[in-house]
């Protein structure tokens, strides 16, 4: 079976196009512009501007890389492993469906009026010896500040309480709409967050990867608490590391920007924080793993200049 029949069905406005080794999908309207900024099917993403990619301002696990398609600025996101994977595997992966799979969740969750980048183009392309690099290209929304970053300029006083509390009535709203659409977010924290900077008034959810949705009729109560409780518990380490900015608090404020009810508070902020906790050592492990192999200080984190 070829590379292409592997893929899953996607939107009729998406063509996909083989390549000699690679294969990708684009939006057909784009697929010229896309072709003419030099990003292909057989491409590969290389960060310092090895390939067809420079580095962009912007940065996830690893730079992400710029585009300019048609005279609109666009970024793509080589796909990454995380904690003990990243070490055995490097950025290769068994499955090339992946970013297809997420162009696919991410058009759903548009049309149930979640905000979520638009996304342009997904890629896969075999390395050697065995797997496949894969990319997304979505749109870059400028003027933005994940939620991450903010944290850490609350933390270092470059912003103040009354952004953080905006930011987070903010995001409660999206994480609602994200969970209501049925969709348990695989990587929920708070760099996935993206904030209109200034009035944190419009937010956006990023990086649906291994995200999946439960069907009609939104997420249940209890994973609803389970997915929160992730969140929680990349805010929580921070707050241990490099000093409190939420709290409980913000905790609050967030869950009433979800819509929990004030009868409800008590129960579901502590569901959140017992679900944390129960994830914590795993999770401590693998973020030990990334700072031991590789992975920089978090800046979004640090309380100083570090």
């Amino acid at each position: 079976m070829g590379l292409a029949q592997r893929l899953p069905a996607l939107p009729d406005d998406f063509r996909v196009v083989e390549g000699e080794r690679g294969v990708m999908a684009c939006l057909e309207a784009q697929l010229e512009s896309l072709l003419a900024s030099g990003f292909s099917p057989d491409g590969r993403h290389r960060a310092g501007g090895a390939s067809e990619l420079e580095d962009a301002i912007e940065s996830g696990r690893e730079p992400l890389g710029r585009l300019d398609v048609g005279g609109v600025p666009y970024l793509a996101r080589r796909f990454s492993h995380g904690g003990l994977a990243r070490v055995l595997t490097g950025r290769r992966f068994s499955d090339p469906s992946r970013p297809f799979d997420e162009l696919l969740l991410s058009e759903a969750l548009r049309g149930a009026g979640v905000p979520t980048p638009r996304v342009l183009a997904a890629r896969a392309v075999p390395v050697f010896p065995s797997g496949f690099e894969l990319t997304l290209v979505t749109e870059r929304i400028g003027g933005t500040l994940d939620l991450g970053h903010l944290l850490g300029a609350v933390r270092r006083g470059e912003r103040t309480q009354g952004d953080l509390r905006r930011a987070l009535d903010s995001a409660g709203a999206l994480v609602k709409l994200v969970h209501d659409a049925g969709c348990m977010h695989a990587d929920l924290q708070p760099a996935n967050i993206l904030l209109h900077e200034g009035c944190w008034g419009e937010a956006w959810i990023l990086d649906l990867d291994r995200s999946r949705t439960a069907g009609p009729g939104g997420l249940t109560e209890a994973a609803r608490v389970r997915n929160l409780a992730r969140l929680w518990r990349h805010v929580a380490r921070r707050e241990r590391e490099y000093g409190p900015v939420v709290g409980a608090r913000g905790a609050t404020r967030f869950l009433r920007a979800y819509g929990v009810k004030s009868a409800d508070l008590r129960r579901w902020l502590s569901g959140v924080e017992e679900g944390a906790r129960e994830g914590g050592l795993l999770h401590g492990v693998g973020w030990w793993l990334e700072r031991t192999f590789g992975r920089s200080v978090d800046a979004r984190a640090a309380g100083g200049g570090s």
